[in-house]
């Protein structure tokens, strides 16, 4: 039996749930969508989101099936302690491949629009040191301030959006439906490592107040739903900004964006500074719940009472590995790559595997 009584509201996991999801890595998905599907990579997105859906529905499942039970005590009496244990190490891996990616790119944006003088090592290392800070604290803690900052991540969406309708050329949108088919499958593979963080369904679920099965699909249904919308209409406001050669020939196509809108007046008439100041809060909500679950894992594998000392472990951990690629470059192909793998055994099949395997064991239990 679970030991904590400290719950998360609903309204409070719809916010953890987008938070952790609309990360770094939406600033390049018009980029690797133009890439692969030009102006139909909204398909790619919609479909992913599909795809998600049927996942997320799963992770509601096995705790339906085990009540009053976290993610460490089901895994253990599903696949046995060896075999789960080997699950949370991939777990840990993807964990830290993704934080070290969000810390190393954040730096990189920082130092190429904000702080041109500083060493990015140092930019990576006090923003690392910052989320370290806050993940020592429990999930209710984390889903709290998920919840205080999930207004800036949607407002930041709709006032850029507001603000660049101006400006906007809507015929470039069309045609439509011109994309190869075949690219279908880059698409959707690109599209998910930008849905990546919905999985701390499985660390937050047993502490939501509300358990009944239908509040909690509908509150997965609407934050999956709510990402989705925003990741469209960022993609088609990138489209009536700059043509399919600019976006693909810019990585970080968003950004470019913010250069050439300007508000009204002479109040704040680039948009550079506000929108990094608002991302650094963006991002820092996405990389603490993935920070926590490193440290809960953790703690987990080796029976300790706390995860905060293995949250100062992992700082120079994340901070290494986030510097292992030499350039920006190797950077958006390197780690991608590996978190692509890692994040298909996380978010699909080990959470497939737990739900079929447990079905399974009681079944033959029954009988």
């Amino acid at each position: 039996m679970m030991k904590r009584e400290t719950k998360i509201s609903n309204i409070q996991i719809k916010a953890l749930i987008v938070s952790s999801i609309i990360g770094v890595g939406v600033l390049s998905l018009p980029n690797q969508l133009a890439n692969a599907m030009d102006k139909d990579g909204w398909i790619a997105i919609l479909l992913t989101a599909l795809l998600i859906f049927p996942i997320v529905l799963v992770m509601i499942q096995i705790f339906e099936d085990n009540p009053n039970k976290d993610i460490f005590q089901i895994g253990n009496e599903t696949f046995g302690k060896p075999l789960f244990t080997l699950c949370l190490v991939i777990y840990l891996a993807y964990y830290i491949a993704i934080s070290a990616y969000i810390a190393r790119s954040l730096g990189e944006l920082i130092k190429a629009f904000l702080l041109f003088q500083t060493p990015i090592g140092l930019i990576s290392f006090i923003f690392i040191l910052t989320v370290a800070y806050a993940a020592i604290s429990e999930i209710d803690v984390i889903a709290r301030l998920a919840y205080i900052l999930y207004p800036l991540t949607i407002g930041f969406a709709i006032i850029l959006i507001l603000v660049a309708l101006p400006g906007s050329d809507f015929t470039n949108i069309l045609p439509m439906f011109q994309s190869d088919l075949r690219q279908l499958p880059n698409g959707i593979r690109n599209t998910f490592f930008s849905y990546a963080g919905f999985e701390i369904l499985l660390f937050a679920l047993p502490y939501v107040e509300n358990k009944s099965r239908k509040r909690l699909v509908k509150a997965s249904i609407y934050s999956i739903g709510i990402v989705t919308v925003i990741y469209i209409a960022l993609f088609m406001l990138t489209l009536t900004q700059l043509s399919v050669a600019q976006i693909k020939a810019d990585p970080y196509p968003l950004l470019m964006i913010t250069k050439l809108v300007d508000l009204p007046g002479y109040f704040l008439q680039n948009l550079d500074g506000v929108i990094m100041t608002i991302w650094i809060m963006v991002i820092f909500s996405t990389m603490l719940p993935m920070y926590y679950s490193s440290g809960k894992i953790l703690s987990k594998i080796f029976n300790t009472k706390s995860h905060s000392i293995f949250i100062l472990i992992l700082l120079p951990i994340i901070f290494l590995v986030a510097f292992i690629p030499d350039t920006i470059v190797e950077l958006d192909t390197i780690m991608p790559l590996i978190i692509n793998i890692l994040g298909t055994l996380v978010l699909a099949i080990i959470p497939l595997a737990l739900f079929l395997v447990g079905r399974i064991k009681r079944r033959r239990g029954r009988s």
